[in-house]
């Protein structure tokens, strides 16, 4: 296990306005939700410094264990608090060997506790960093943990077979993991859960996955109560995208619904990485968006990829106005952004959803 504690500095005392420029933490992916007029945005975080008080590059932050950090808004966005972290590796180490964390989802249940779903990184040994479990954990305020936390309910590892046989792809058995991709394609994905909470106040997870080395899917699973959390229930089929030939990662899934048209609308981020020796200047990114009236698809394209041109990427849906036919949204710059931007958050967009075009100046 990493010693990381010093990679986890406290709150930053001061308030971020039209973005997040955080001095001590590189942040990126994003995940909300939204209660009692407050706005909840959360991201993974790393510390900009090592241990010796040097600077940490961020092109090096995958030998190091990242943590959830958690930021707060009142005013739709415009500002955001620094409420330190939220989760981290420390938090599961009595009941599990995961190392680090990686992007998740969170969303308010119907008895009003909050459902964070993240990812759980092992490891078997140096060449093989990246493999991704599913974990749990409830929370009555979204700044703490409340039950225990389950962080393998759904796993390559353990759950092989059946994962394999609702249609993803999964690498051989022994190069679970590897570092260099999976048989010519990227790495291993079964990563980034995003909870969804239906009109019945049923709950899914969905996820990204693989069908083929090179295309993504998007994985979900039906859960179910067990005590006071939860649990997976049933582990659904691979649903692919339309336009799957056009990228070889798929992330980040988010998934909003509108109810007066019956119309699912899903984000993910997209790229075409093919292994992690890349440098990032060779791998373009974007989100697509697409529209269906099933949560299990197909899914209809809603237009051309999305925000690549300002190098965001990771984005959450902070508020949906269906009746302006748009979604408020936040998003992280990649690391192509330049020295100052890379890896801090863009101040609030617009998406529109019909025909599909992005707004930057909010007023």
């Amino acid at each position: 296990m990493h010693d990381h504690s010093f990679l986890i500095p406290p709150a930053f005392p001061e308030v971020f306005t039209n973005g997040i420029a955080h001095p001590l933490l590189y942040l990126w992916d994003s995940w909300s939700y939204f209660e009692d007029g407050t706005y909840h945005l959360y991201c993974l975080a790393l510390s900009r410094a090592k241990a010796d008080g040097m600077p940490l590059e961020s092109s090096d932050r995958n030998v190091y264990p990242f943590h959830i950090r958690h930021f707060t808004s009142t005013d739709e966005g415009v500002s955001w608090k620094d409420e330190g972290c939220f989760l981290s590796p420390e938090d599961w180490r009595n009941v599990s060997e995961s190392y680090t964390v990686w992007s998740g989802g969170i969303e308010l249940l119907p008895d009003g506790n909050k459902l964070a779903a993240f990812t759980a990184l092992d490891k078997t040994d140096a060449k093989h960093p990246f493999i991704q479990n599913i974990g749990l954990v409830v929370s009555a305020d979204g700044f703490q943990q409340d039950s225990e936390i389950k962080t393998k309910i759904s796993s390559p590892v353990k759950d092989r077979e059946e994962i394999l046989d609702k249609g993803y792809y999964l690498g051989p058995e022994a190069e679970l993991g590897n570092d260099e991709g999976e048989e010519g394609g990227p790495i291993l994905a079964w990563r980034d859960p995003f909870v969804f909470v239906h009109e019945d106040e049923t709950v899914s997870l969905l996820w990204a996955a693989k069908i083929s080395p090179l295309r993504g899917a998007v994985a979900r699973a039906k859960l179910k109560k067990a005590g006071n959390s939860y649990e997976l229930d049933e582990l659904m089929p691979a649903v692919a995208m339309p336009d799957k030939e056009s990228f070889t990662q798929l992330e980040c899934p988010k998934v909003v619904f509108d109810k007066n048209s019956n119309t699912y609308y899903l984000l993910i981020s997209v790229c075409n990485r093919v292994d992690e020796s890349q440098p990032e200047s060779e791998v373009g990114k974007g989100i697509n968006v697409y529209k269906s009236k099933s949560i299990d698809g197909p899914w209809e394209s809603c237009g051309p990829k999305i925000l690549g041109d300002r190098n965001l990427f990771g984005p959450t849906v902070l508020k949906t106005d269906f009746e302006n036919d748009r979604l408020l949204c936040i998003a992280p710059y990649t690391e192509v952004a330049g020295p100052v931007k890379a890896l801090t958050f863009a101040p609030v967009f617009y998406i529109y959803l019909n025909p599909l075009w992005v707004v930057y100046d909010v007023e």
